[in-house]
């Protein structure tokens, strides 16, 4: 074209846009500027929105500049893009003053602010929001119960959810993940077998998102058949999914199949990371396999890069202490590249009284005792702990 006006430069950037070819948007915008073309409203949304996709926050900024120092106006669909590159970056004052300002907004420019809320931890505001909505659409719905699953106010988020079924308003994956988290977390078993059910029946896509969260849900509540059900019917894996079964498998007592789902992963060249060895070496406790478990243990580092952290070196010890090899366990204490914490200490003072060799309980009682006296108290919430609480 031997002339390109503003028509020709928003047409190609607007494809762009759509096609999600973002960094191409940001080249042609440059261009742009390079003819001494300026841009108007639709152009920006298009520029801003390619920076929050791209997550490019200092360009960004440099467009939310270039947009006041050009005095563009901001309507519906710019305001909405900022509102949403504010909110991304939890700019959350900055997002409600563009929102005060804007002389006419929608329904997604309430979202955007639902949304902006709930990222930023302020579920009275983004309820506030979603109240004074005249009609809520499924990205209003999926906001809350989204914002309410991730700041662990689940029971929020499943009535929140019951409250949506009784709309007309489908579930979509994203709300579906929400949900069975909530459910994992609340040992909602019933609601979560009711969502699965309704994921079959409505071709909601299996991804694997859905997947993982299916797995947690089934295992957190009891039900580590269903949840190996669930993975033997994943196509795709990744490592979260490979690591939710075997954490499950060890965690109910089915120690075999995790070690065998573990050889499985290896196989199939995925990485293990920490979390994948925390069900490796609970699996071996609940074995009782000690030459085995440390194999696993010192393959950590040795062969997968993976440095061994405190949980791991719990497990170990107490896979030595239960199998009655307290010296050992006390040299692994000792190689400890960290302080050994109170649960350290704790199980094996159980075993050494489990044992019957007292000096070393009474040794191992003083450290636990100077342990708690620093306040390093903790809590149970691996496998490993709870055993070493009981």
């Amino acid at each position: 074209m031997p002339v390109k006006d503003l028509v020709s430069w928003n047409s190609l950037i607007c494809g762009s846009g759509k096609d999600q070819r973002f960094s191409d948007v940001l080249e042609l915008f440059e261009m742009m500027l390079e003819v001494r073309m300026k841009a108007d409203a639709v152009t920006m949304v298009n520029v801003v929105s390619a920076c929050t996709q791209l997550r490019d926050w200092e360009l960004g900024e440099t467009m939310i500049k270039y947009i006041r120092d050009n005095c563009i106006e901001v309507d519906l669909y710019l305001g909405n893009t900022m509102i949403d590159y504010y909110g991304r970056r939890g700019f959350v004052e900055d997002a409600q003053k563009l929102f005060d300002e804007m002389k006419e907004r929608n329904s997604i420019t309430m979202n955007v602010m639902i949304a902006t809320f709930a990222k930023a931890g302020d579920l009275v505001a983004a309820k506030k929001m979603f109240d004074s909505m005249p009609e809520k659409d499924l990205v209003s719905w999926s906001s809350m119960i989204t914002g309410y699953s991730q700041s662990k106010n689940f029971s929020e988020a499943l009535e929140h959810f019951r409250q949506m079924q009784k709309t007309k308003i489908k579930p979509d994956e994203f709300v579906v993940v929400s949900v069975l988290s909530a459910c994992a977390h609340q040992a909602a078993h019933k609601l979560g077998r009711s969502v699965h059910g309704y994921i079959r029946r409505s071709n909601i896509k299996m991804d694997i998102f859905v997947g993982n969260s299916l797995i947690d849900m089934y295992s957190k509540s009891g039900y580590i058949n269903e949840a190996y059900k669930v993975f033997n019917e994943m196509r795709n894996k990744d490592t979260l999914t490979w690591n939710s079964i075997i954490l499950g498998l060890a965690n109910s007592g089915n120690a075999d199949i995790a070690l065998q789902v573990f050889s499985d992963m290896l196989r199939g060249n995925f990485k293990p990371d920490e979390v994948t060895f925390l069900g490796v070496l609970v699996a071996c406790v609940h074995n009782g396999l000690v030459d085995e478990g440390l194999e696993h243990f010192k393959s950590m580092s040795g062969v997968h890069g993976v440095e061994p952290q405190m949980k791991h070196y719990g497990c170990a010890i107490d896979l030595l202490s239960r199998a009655g090899e307290l010296y050992k366990a006390f040299e692994l204490i000792g190689e400890m590249m960290r302080r050994p914490d109170a649960i350290a200490w704790r199980a094996f003072m159980g075993a050494c009284k489990a044992h019957g060799d007292v000096p070393m309980a009474e040794y191992a009682h003083k450290k636990l005792h100077k342990v708690d006296s620093r306040g390093n108290g903790f809590k149970l919430n691996t496998p490993f702990e709870c055993m070493a609480e009981r």
